[in-house]
């Protein structure tokens, strides 16, 4: 694969102090020794893609003196913000860099999916942007109703609504648009402007795993699935 990965992994995490109080939340363990970053990685390895961009900001010397230059096979480059301006500046200095097509991951999801066939189908389309869409779980149990009688109950279902699953397939010829926009985030700038244009395309995925690590009980809910996973549970 010719593209390059891009993990943004700048932000600050704090709803999940005190754990990231000393660290960047790509650095909290999923299992001993394993974290959040090196699953993410492990994805990237398996699609084909030989060279990361870690677009970094909070804590990022503490990612470099993990990682270093490399990760089984990977390279890895640093693109490091001095202040945050959002995704959007994030992704514009990395583009900056690469200069080339980027898959591009939120570095606080904790997912199983093949990146390979999101970027072939990305490649096919001719698209300038595609986005992965995963259904919404609603984060409560609902009720089934019949008139004013509860039929049932049904723990946090799938819900019928798309939500951005934070994988990005981007082409080089966005840069100048997002030069325009400067800084922000991407949700808010770049991907709004393309949809208005007709020109970003999503990819449709059921995933195994898919959880944004933003508090301390979705971090849990993050082992105990791939643990699952891991042991062939259903």
């Amino acid at each position: 694969m010719e593209a390059v990965g891009m993990i943004l992994c700048g932000g600050y995490g704090k709803r999940l102090f005190p754990l990231t109080q000393t660290l960047p939340k790509v650095l909290l363990e999923l299992r001993k020794g394993h974290t959040i970053l090196d699953h993410q990685l492990s994805l990237y390895r398996r699609a084909g893609i030989r060279e990361v961009y870690l677009l970094a900001g909070y804590r990022a010397e503490e990612i470099m003196r993990r990682y270093g230059r490399s990760w089984r096979g990977v390279e890895l480059r640093y693109v490091v913000e001095k202040r945050p301006l959002g995704t959007l500046n994030a992704l514009r200095l990395g583009m900056r860099k690469a200069r080339r097509e980027a898959l591009v991951t939120n570095g606080d999801v904790v997912m199983e999916l093949d990146m390979g066939k999101m970027w072939e189908d990305f490649r096919r389309s001719g698209a300038l942007a595609s986005l992965l869409a995963v259904k919404m779980r609603s984060p409560y149990g609902i009720l089934r109703l019949r008139g004013r009688k509860v039929v049932s109950f049904v723990e946090k279902p799938l819900l019928p609504h798309y939500v951005n699953g934070g994988v990005y397939c981007l082409s080089p010829l966005l840069l100048p648009l997002m030069e325009k926009f400067g800084k922000g985030n991407v949700e808010q700038t770049l991907f709004p402007e393309l949809a208005r244009k007709g020109e970003l395309r999503c990819y449709r995925a059921e995933l195994p795993l898919w959880i944004p690590v933003d508090t301390l009980k979705d971090l849990e809910e993050a082992r105990k699935k791939l643990e699952e996973l891991r042991l062939g549970v259903a």
